[in-house]
């Protein structure tokens, strides 16, 4: 049975920076048959549930990783301790559960694959957590790709 490590809001849990959830239909089917590992790699990072809304200044998470951009949140507080944190907690998850695929949420300060949020703006560029898997060898995709 495949493995798939997906992003907790795409797979029901209410740990969105908001309290919501961002289920989504196709990936219910796809969860019945497969094992889904939901993370959510600002909750693994300290952060809690309602959170203010973050940001990238500088760049995306590939700058974040380098120690060239920071993720502030709406409040101006820097939160980027706790993106690097949760990035690293997900990588340890993936090495235990050795996941097949990733499916993580488009446009997360985390998890974004090709648009993230910077300095107030959607850009292209990635989340922490996916700049920091992108290299392990396993597909990611997210909500707005065609499922397998």
């Amino acid at each position: 049975m495949q493995r798939i490590l997906m992003s907790g809001c795409l797979a029901g849990l209410r740990v969105r920076y908001d309290g919501d959830t961002r289920r989504h239909p196709s990936l219910s089917l796809l969860a019945e048959n497969a094992i889904i590992i939901p993370v959510c790699p600002e909750i693994l990072g300290g952060l809690g549930i309602p959170r203010p809304r973050c940001r990238f200044v500088g760049g995306d998470g590939e700058r974040v990783i380098a120690g060239q951009a920071q993720v502030i949140d709406e409040n101006g507080v820097d939160k980027t301790e706790y993106l690097l944190r949760g990035a690293q907690a997900t990588l340890q998850i993936l090495r235990l559960g050795s996941p097949d695929l990733i499916i993580f949420k488009e446009v997360s300060p985390s998890c974004g694959l090709r648009r993230v949020d910077i300095e107030g703006k959607k850009a292209p560029g990635m989340g922490v957590t996916t700049a920091l898997l992108r290299n392990s060898g396993i597909p990611i995709l997210t909500e707005e790709d065609p499922l397998p």
